[in-house]
């Protein structure tokens, strides 16, 4: 074996490296600001924009499988990369001058389909730049790789919503896509110092539909339904409700010290919880733990279900309380980061751990790509959640003014803090402050009700002010619509969706095999 100190880093490494530090940066910082976008800018419902931005994420995680095959079989990483970074690029351009829902929608296909195809094949090609002269510094390599994951991605984190704030949404989503441009730039100078492995082409195809690679994708599959409805609350942290309900000035963002976040740059906690949590678990509780009982990937992964459930239950008192008016300080929701990235360690590391463990060589990028599509369907079950408890509501009138009045057949139905939206030609404008005047369109809040003349009063649902407008309803045309879900009943049903799922998860892993794969020298692998 080659000494440390004589052995020389890849050349192509630095690239990679820098490559996946923009990458992220325009990744996390598109996403870190759409929900907050669509709500604020483009007077979308909270639902609505839930709803959008989880299709975003899913087609962001689905594309992986097609990228994969494309790598593997086809056309080897590096073409790969460059083609699908040319189509990322192209709709982080559309998303950051579009400014209607049409624009919006083909720059996010673009941004998923791009992100998603390159997804697979990155990491692998760090492994693929070293040899047996230098493998004892592929350790350094992967710490550089994922220091640069969390580096871009904490960086624009705090750095987007900050610039949506002060220069709006051009700026905001145009660094993004600046930067996704110098990342497919330094891709490409970098090529003549990539080491390439050849698309594995038919032989690869032969493995896959084996018998055992057919009953590997199977067994696996089975794990993955589970860690999906992870995905489905984990993701929901990661700038969409968690960041929506951040935006109510009824949560104080004020850390001490005179750091105040903005809703948005909250989310950055997980990236520093990690670094922590990490080396924690690995290094102290299961340790600790394997004192008492074996402590298996499946064992793991079942306990982080329960865990990153009760986040949500933290985040559902949390919301109970917004909606009584009462003011909850922002460290409340750092809480629920502490339980939700203890789960993440638990289910997201353990199982990413298991899946390459338990796949023949020949097939670790495909169940890569198989372990993300469960990304994929956890934000699909989101997002049919945030479409499917949307319900037309029946209004006879609304009177604008100070205070604004809603008239409703049935007021019995409707609660205090319950989320009202409107889209449509409603015909009625909301005076803001500083004679800042906006349409009547996206999401309000029930200030009141008022039982015997069957009205409900408005207010703003981020200053939970009364709502000022002007104007003529106009009924034929306006949309006007609430949730089934209600308040802290919508994080419960989360909670209690992942619980289930959980206690059915350790009913299921007791049945499952395993068969590890290990390398056992240059030719081939032995499972045991």
């Amino acid at each position: 074996m080659t000494d440390r100190s004589t052995a020389r880093m890849p050349t192509g490494i630095p690239f990679i490296v820098a490559n996946e530090f923009a990458e992220r940066f325009c990744f996390y910082g598109i996403n870190s600001i759409l929900a907050l976008y669509l709500v604020q800018s483009m007077h979308f419902g909270e639902a609505l924009a839930t709803t959008w931005v989880s299709l975003f994420k899913s087609g962001a995680y689905f594309f992986p499988l097609l990228g994969a095959v494309v790598s593997d079989v086809f056309w080897g990483k590096f073409r790969t990369v460059i083609a699908f970074s040319l189509a990322y690029c192209a709709g982080c351009v559309v998303l950051a001058l579009g400014r209607d829902p049409l624009m919006i929608s083909i720059g996010l296909f673009l941004i998923a389909f791009g992100t998603g195809g390159i997804k697979p094949c990155v990491a692998t090609n760090v492994g693929d730049q070293f040899t047996s002269a230098n493998q004892q510094l592929i350790e350094r390599a992967f710490s550089w790789f994922y220091l640069a994951i969390n580096a871009g991605s904490t960086i624009s984190i705090l750095l987007c919503p900050l610039l949506l704030a002060t220069k709006g949404p051009t700026i905001a989503f145009g660094l993004p896509a600046a930067m996704m441009f110098v990342a497919t730039v330094v891709f490409w100078i970098g090529r003549r110092r990539f080491a390439v492995v050849a698309p594995a082409g038919r032989a690869w195809l032969r493995d896959v539909f084996s018998t055992k690679g057919i009953s590997t994708i199977l067994r696996l599959l089975a794990i993955y339904l589970f860690i999906a409805f992870f995905w489905a609350l984990w993701d929901q942290s990661n700038g969409t409700t968690w960041s929506l309900q951040a935006r109510s000035q009824s949560m104080d963002k004020d850390l001490g010290l005179g750091i105040t976040l903005l809703p948005a740059q909250i989310q950055a906690v997980n990236a520093v919880l990690i670094l922590i949590l990490a080396p924690l678990f690995s290094y102290l509780v299961y340790p600790l733990a394997g004192r008492v009982f074996a402590v298996t990937p499946l064992r793991k992964i079942g306990a982080g279900l329960f865990v990153t459930a009760s986040s949500f239950v933290v985040i559902a008192w949390i919301e109970s309380r917004i909606q009584a008016g009462s003011v909850v300080s922002v460290w409340w929701q750092i809480v629920a980061y502490v339980i939700l990235t203890a789960g993440e360690v638990l289910v997201s590391i353990t199982g990413l751990e298991y899946s390459y463990k338990q796949a023949p060589l020949s097939m670790k990028s495909l169940i890569m790509a198989l372990f993300l599509l469960s990304v994929s369907a956890g934000n699909l079950f989101t997002a049919a959640v945030n479409h499917f408890m949307v319900r037309p509501l029946a209004v006879t009138s609304l009177q604008a003014g100070s205070p604004t009045w809603l008239a409703v057949p049935d007021p019995a139905d409707l609660v205090a803090g319950q989320k009202i939206d409107f889209a449509g030609a409603t015909g009625i404008e909301v005076l803001g402050a500083g004679d800042k005047v906006d349409r009547l369109e996206g999401t309000y809040l029930v200030q009141s009700v008022d039982a015997a003349t069957g009205r409900v009063q408005l207010m703003d649902a981020v200053t939970r002010q009364a709502l000022v407008t002007r104007g003529v309803f106009a009924i034929l045309s306006a949309r006007v619509s609430t949730y089934a879900l209600v308040g802290p009943a919508y994080f419960l049903f989360f909670a209690a969706i992942m619980a289930g799922v959980a206690a059915l998860f350790v009913l299921v892993a007791v049945v499952v095999p395993e068969a590890t794969y290990l390398r056992s020298d240059a030719s081939g692998a032995t499972a045991a």
